[in-house]
């Protein structure tokens, strides 16, 4: 049976015998203001039994309210003194440990309650993490909505790892990477994507990795592009010539000479605002 105090342990005066007297010392208890509540007590341990020492052990109220957190002992005990009584739910928290789901415990007036907590390995519990802020180089203020490419070192080239995206810090996250070497690249609309230096993580590694990348000086031009073909066939014609040419008070002036590909395709890039036209022609040297 546990040992349960309903009443607060209460000091007599200091009692002095000299000789044959007769002392007496009589006590007027008070109860424990704590009558209404009961103890949580238990253990933290791996599914063999084995205890786990100083894991994080979270009590919440039965409507999920955050009651109260305490830590396992060298051995993986716990325990929640003087808890009203009333139903909770009780969970752990460890690194390299996954979260088991919380235990309905129900405390009783007077009573200790014993819980065991059981948790599992996290298989990933070992690996590592990279992370980082994506900036505007210029200003350093932090991009969102940034597309951060993540790459392992594999011999003398890199294979992709993974894309994620800013947040609205310009934060990104990648985790659960074994160890080796890697490195991110950054872009985004109108900026000048950006490779960052190798970065070696191992062990548990969480490793920083903040990137800059330049606004485009030419981000805010156009382009213009279409196709030639023959008109007999409609088949396309490689290696034309095509000329664009500026227009400024009905004058037209080259700027630009390109050819089209095998698909007859050109494209003319990085175009300021104005008014332009483009001609194509087919020359063959004799």
């Amino acid at each position: 049976m546990a040992i349960i105090e309903p009443f607060n342990l209460e000091p007599s005066p200091l009692i002095t015998i000299n000789g044959r007297n007769e002392a007496s010392a009589n006590f007027n208890l008070q109860a424990n203001a704590s009558t209404d509540a009961g103890n949580i007590q238990g253990i933290v341990q791996r599914p063999d039994g084995t205890p786990i020492p100083f894991a994080t052990v979270k009590l919440f109220t039965s409507n999920n309210v955050p009651f109260e957190h305490n830590n396992s002992n060298a051995t993986g005990r716990f325990i929640f003194p003087q808890v009203p009584v009333g139903s909770y739910l009780i969970t752990a928290s460890e690194p390299t440990f996954l979260t088991p789901l919380r235990v309905s415990v129900t405390v009783s007036k007077n009573r200790n309650t014993d819980v065991t907590i059981t948790m599992q390995t996290d298989p990933d519990g070992n690996k590592n993490a990279l992370f980082g802020i994506v900036k505007n180089s210029t200003n350093n203020d932090p991009l969102r909505d940034a597309t951060v490419q993540l790459f392992r070192v594999v011999g003398t080239g890199s294979e992709s790892v993974g894309v994620v995206t800013t947040n609205l810090q310009g934060q990104y996250l990648f985790a659960n990477l074994i160890d080796g070497s890697y490195f991110i690249t950054a872009s985004k609309s109108g900026f000048l994507s950006n490779q960052s230096t190798p970065v070696s993580i191992s062990g548990r590694e969480f490793a920083p990795a903040d990137i800059g990348i330049a606004v485009d000086p030419d981000a805010n031009t156009g382009t213009i592009h279409g196709f030639v073909t023959d008109s007999s066939n409609n088949s396309p014609i490689n290696n034309a010539i095509v000329a664009l040419y500026s227009v400024s008070n009905g004058t037209e002036q080259i700027i630009d000479i390109t050819k089209t590909n095998a698909a007859g395709l050109y494209l003319f890039g990085d175009i300021i605002s104005g008014t332009y036209r483009v001609k194509a022609t087919v020359q063959i040297e004799g």
